[in-house]
């Protein structure tokens, strides 16, 4: 079956959906994206000359809302111009950290995104590190979250010698323990925090591993405001650790987190290109494109063996 690649609106979406096609031999179509005087978005997308099967690469970066929609949209036009099968790449899916109920009144926002993405005619969906694994149940299609730390480590020139990885929390134990495997590292540990649901703040209250006279990486799935890797990065730089280094899956570059992170003493920041780049000499990128293309050519591989 014939392949090919649209890439979605925005950088980082046609960074990877270009990575990925090169690295698959397919067809890549960049659309025309606008906006009408009143702020809706347009989409029109060119032929693909009969590509059976069709990989939109659409990446949710901001705002979400937009990057939610013409996801959608792109789906239409594609059905509509014939083609059979609608595969999405969602590098960063967006709406993933409200995924149950923490209040009453909230809605479970990756449930109503997830299945609009169905709806609108994906039957396929590969993602890099979601929030929550769980939250991939509610999209019916087949689904994966590519975890890209053990390939980040790799790609950053990181060995194990004299390291220890943390996770900031027991929710990221697991990616700390993967990486561990994966890496070969064997010095790894968790930080205990409390947050207040309703203010949103941070208290740490100890740390499982002695980081004393190592370099540190903490794993996360995402830097957003900083605040609890900075926090952590404090408590442990306080216990003896060398220097510390940030691996995320997504960063969001916020205003003031770079400043936040430095005043922590954070030395690198590394991530995946997955959201727009933020031109800093903090931060290090990774390209996932090969990390991607190398699970989709798997899958297509098992359904056609």
């Amino acid at each position: 079956m014939d392949i090919g690649v649209v890439s979605g609106w925005g950088e980082p979406s046609s960074e990877i959906a270009r990575g990925v096609a090169k690295m698959l031999g397919a067809s890549l179509v960049e659309p025309v994206f606008k906006l009408f005087p009143d702020g809706e978005e347009y989409v029109r997308v060119e032929s693909l000359g009969g590509a059976g099967r069709v990989i939109v690469v659409q990446s949710f970066v901001k705002p979400a809302s937009r990057s939610f929609v013409f996801a959608l949209l792109l789906a239409d036009a594609l059905r509509e111009s014939g083609v059979g099968e609608l595969w999405l790449v969602a590098p960063y899916m967006g709406y993933a950290r409200q995924d149950r109920v923490f209040l009453p009144g909230e809605p479970v926002s990756i449930r109503s995104v997830l299945s609009s993405l169905w709806g609108s005619g994906y039957s396929r969906l590969f993602t890099v590190e979601i929030h929550k694994e769980y939250s991939l149940e509610y999209f019916p299609g087949k689904s994966d979250s590519l975890s890209p730390f053990s390939y980040m480590f790799r790609e950053a020139g990181l060995s194990c010698d004299g390291v220890v990885l943390v996770a900031p929390d027991l929710g990221s134990l697991g990616r700390v323990e993967r990486l561990s495997r994966e890496a070969g590292c064997p010095d790894y540990g968790y930080v205990v925090k409390e947050r207040d649901r309703v203010t949103g703040e941070v208290r740490l209250r100890d740390a499982s591993v002695d980081p004393g006279g190592k370099a540190v990486v903490i794993v996360d799935d995402i830097v957003s405001t900083g605040g609890t890797v900075a926090k952590t990065a404090r408590l442990l730089l306080d216990r003896g650790a060398e220097r510390v280094i940030v691996m995320a899956a997504h960063y969001l570059g916020l205003e003031g987190v770079e400043e936040r992170l430095r005043s922590s003493g954070v030395d690198m920041v590394i991530t995946g290109n997955t959201l727009q780049r933020v031109d800093s000499p903090l931060v290090r990128y990774i390209d996932l494109s090969p990390l991607l293309a190398s699970y989709i050519s798997r899958a297509i591989h098992n359904l056609e063996a």
